[in-house]
Parts: C-alpha cells; structure tokens; sequence
C-alpha cells in the first residue's frame, strides 16, 4: 500500500511539475492539513461525547438490562454459543452498533471473537458463530449513525438527520439479507 501512496503522490507531483501548476499543489498541500483538521475535531468530540454517554449507560447497568433484551435473540442467532460471557460480549457489540458507535463496540468485538475462537474446533478455519457474529457486526441494524451525523454536521448540511430513516431501512435490509445468507449457508443440506 506505501508504494501505490508513493506512486500517487509522486505522479501528481511529476504532472503538476509538468504542467507548470506547482502553485495549485503548494495550496492544495497546506490546505490538506487544515480541511483534514476541521473535519477531525467534530467526529473526535461527536466520538468523545457518545462513547461518554455509553460509559454512563454502563455504569447505571442500562447496557446491561439491552444486553439481556438481546439475550433471547442471541441465543437463536447463535444456538452453538455455551460461553455466557461471549454471548455477553457480542450482545454488548450489537447494542453499541445500533447507536452507531463502531469504535467503541470494536473491544467487545474482538473480545467475543476471542472467547468464540476458544469454542472452535478448528482454530484455522472460522466456526459458524463466527461468521454469524461476522455478519451481525458487519450489516448490523444502526439505528442512530453517530458517525454520519458528524460528518454530515462538519460540513453544515441543511437538515443533519434526513437520511436517518433511510440509513436504518438500509442496516434493517442488510441485516436480514445478511443473515438470511448465513442461515442458508450454514444449514444447507
């Protein structure tokens, strides 16, 4: 990946010594940093702010009570699952995605992927629940795109939350058809 970035950087500034144009890359070189700042700090803060607010809704036992509404549905989804803790783990990871905290659902994550790979049989290959679990996490139902909300505010949109109920529509289809998939898949004949 370094040398395609070293390619790119280095065509763009052989053309634009080419073409004579070294004023356009000079300003578009000290304007990167200051457009990459401005669009940082309010995802950074929006960040900040909601992974504050998952840690109070973990300290007044919130996520706890949402963690075992999934439980039920959990315990469907991935019926080969014995580890409690897992299953904990992967509730917890569902709960922050449908608030559209993909960073602060990533430790959970990893830590359920961990416990899962302790159960598999076959450490080389992913296990069923795995992949599962792969899926809920990747087409997961967002209910609140904390990220997109950001972003769309950095760059003063009209109206922030207008794509919100088409971004949960989407998450709801890719959800479904995602684990439809993996129902036919892993219990095809």
């Amino acid at each position: 990946m370094n040398r395609i970035w070293l390619f790119c950087i280095s065509a763009g500034i052989l053309y634009a010594m080419a073409t004579q144009n070294l004023d356009a890359m000079n300003e578009v070189i000290h304007q990167v940093g200051k457009d990459t700042f401005d669009f940082v700090v309010p995802m950074l803060c929006v960040t900040c702010f909601w992974n504050g607010i998952l840690n109070v809704a973990k300290d007044a036992g919130i996520l706890k009570g949402v963690e075992r509404l999934f439980s039920g549905v959990l315990h469907r989804l991935l019926p080969d699952v014995k580890n409690k803790q897992a299953l904990g783990y992967i509730a917890t990871n569902v709960v922050v995605n449908l608030f559209g905290l993909g960073s602060a659902a990533t430790p959970a994550g990893l830590q359920a992927m961990k416990l899962l790979q302790q159960e598999n049989p076959d450490p080389k290959h992913a296990s069923r629940p795995m992949v599962t679990f792969l899926v809920l996490n990747t087409a997961g139902v967002t209910l609140f795109s904390t990220s997109i909300i950001a972003i769309r505010a950095a760059f003063r949109s009209q109206d922030v939350l207008s794509f919100l109920p088409f971004a949960i529509l989407a998450t709801v289809f890719a959800s479904l058809i995602g684990l439809a998939v993996d129902r036919w898949w892993n219990y095809r004949g």
